[in-house]
């Protein structure tokens, strides 16, 4: 597969995800600006660096990683390290403490480096805990740091907190030291998510939903994510595997479709729906409670 064939491949896969709407109308005006940079020989124009505002549950790992296979089938960004991306919670340090995230990360990202002198790729950055802070001296430093290596780095910071005062005020501090994109990321609606359930889970392993089922799955999605604690896809994985188990521990017999009589325990009025909402600090692990850290 030829690196076109690549980027092309990747930048469909962007396409195919689910919700995410602003970042696939951003990679496709970032394809249109590719292949003119190429064909306009303009070399030294670079690319923004972003803030995304996007719901707990709602795949950042998934999301970056999708958008930095893009960034490098395509050339957008150099790339040198042992990986091509890596996340980073930024804890909060008060003003009058040594700011020792600055020493973390700049030592994580020198670890990334390997056998190379330095690293080069995209670096995701949880910035919640600063959100409320953008205007103390060690988040200003941190900033600073960033544009300082800009030519090198390509950052994501993103956040879980919709609040729009909070966010116009972090792309304001964000904006007066680097070049920033915003995306609002949409959470994929429950007809999205049972769609992503049924295509990799489901119909992966040779089953479908009946209509009636596809149904009672919508209202049980709407449901759980109506509940404080939901996971977006782990909850829908979760529930995903918790069928399975459950249609595989029946008499099935050759048959492969899942109706609702067959789910009605996982209906929206059902216990484990009550139970998932109420759910505070646990995730299952195929029928085990383990603690989250």
């Amino acid at each position: 597969m030829t690196r076109h064939e690549l980027s092309e491949k990747h930048f469909n896969s962007i396409m195919e995800l689910k919700g995410a709407d602003e970042l696939k109308a951003t990679v496709k005006r970032l394809h249109i600006f590719l292949e003119n940079k190429e064909t306009h020989l303009l070399n030294d124009i670079t690319l923004p660096n972003h803030l995304w505002v996007i719901k707990r549950g709602g795949g950042v790992s998934t999301l970056v990683k999708s958008f930095t296979e893009y960034l490098y089938a395509a050339r957008a960004i150099d790339f040198c390290g042992t990986v091509k991306s890596f996340e980073f919670k930024l804890d909060y340090i008060a003003p009058d403490a040594f700011f020792s995230e600055l020493t973390r990360l700049d030592n994580t990202i020198s670890g990334l480096a390997g056998h190379h002198r330095q690293y080069k790729g995209v670096v995701c950055v949880n910035i919640d805990e600063w959100l409320e802070h953008t205007s103390e001296v060690h988040f200003s430093n941190f900033l600073d740091y960033i544009a300082s290596n800009n030519d090198r780095l390509l950052v994501i910071f993103y956040t879980h907190n919709e609040s729009k005062n909070i966010i116009d005020a972090a792309e304001t501090a964000l904006s007066s030291h680097l070049r920033v994109e915003m995306l609002s990321l949409r959470f994929p609606d429950a007809t999205e998510l049972i769609d992503f359930v049924e295509a990799k889970h489901i119909k992966s392993r040779g089953f479908s939903f009946t209509e009636d089922a596809r149904t009672l799955l919508y209202e049980s999605i709407v449901e759980l994510a109506a509940g404080k604690h939901f996971k977006g896809f782990k909850s829908v994985e979760q529930l995903a595997n918790d069928i399975l188990y459950s249609v595989l521990s029946s008499d099935l017999g050759e048959n492969k479709k899942i109706t609702a009589n067959m789910i009605i325990g996982y209906g929206k009025d059902s216990i484990y729906v009550k139970r998932a909402k109420a759910q505070i600090g646990i995730r299952k692990v195929i029928g085990f409670a383990e603690r989250s850290v």
